[in-house]
């Protein structure tokens, strides 16, 4: 009977650990969905830089464009829509401009009226680390830094609000 209570017990502690260690457990960091989102920093357009992880705590949609990509240029006032309507609700686009000068870009910003913080990845290299396989690529991280959503190409109006509505209802 002794060694059935010491077994019982042992059971049940092993059991305890695994639970208890499983629902802790953090997301590891990575670029696809259920990861929790590899940081970067940016230079911004007007010359200071950002990070990531300066918006933890919000819903951040990285949006990864350039000038010369049409449907890029197709879903940014949709994107700025978004954000003027939301942002007072914690959500934020980063808009992360690839490869171009910044003389470019805010020749750009300016014709389309964009409000929203725009980083320069000059040399592709935060392209690069989250794996984009074409322009525009869209990526929904919640406040918690957890990648919710990749989104490879055009985005439209009705998929972003469907998106941020299981986020931020």
């Amino acid at each position: 009977m002794r060694n059935w209570k010491r077994l019982a017990a042992s059971l049940i502690l092993v059991v305890l650990v695994v639970a208890c260690s499983e629902s802790g457990a953090a997301a590891p960091q990575g670029v696809n969905t259920g990861n929790v989102a590899r940081d970067f920093t940016l230079e911004t357009i007007e010359g200071g830089s950002v990070s990531l992880k300066d918006h933890r705590g919000q819903v951040v949609l990285i949006n990864f464009w350039a000038t010369w990509c049409p449907p890029c240029r197709a879903e940014i006032p949709d994107l700025q829509s978004a954000y003027v309507e939301r942002r007072d609700d914690g959500f934020v686009v980063l808009g992360v401009n690839v490869e171009e000068s910044g003389a470019v870009v805010q020749q750009f910003m300016d014709e389309m009226e964009m409000t929203y913080p725009v980083l320069l990845d000059e040399g592709g290299g935060v392209l690069q680390t989250y794996r984009a396989n074409g322009l525009p690529m869209s990526v929904i991280v919640d406040p918690e830094g957890v990648i919710q959503v990749r989104h490879v190409g055009y985005l439209t109006a009705s998929q972003l609000e469907d998106y941020l509505a299981e986020l931020m209802p």
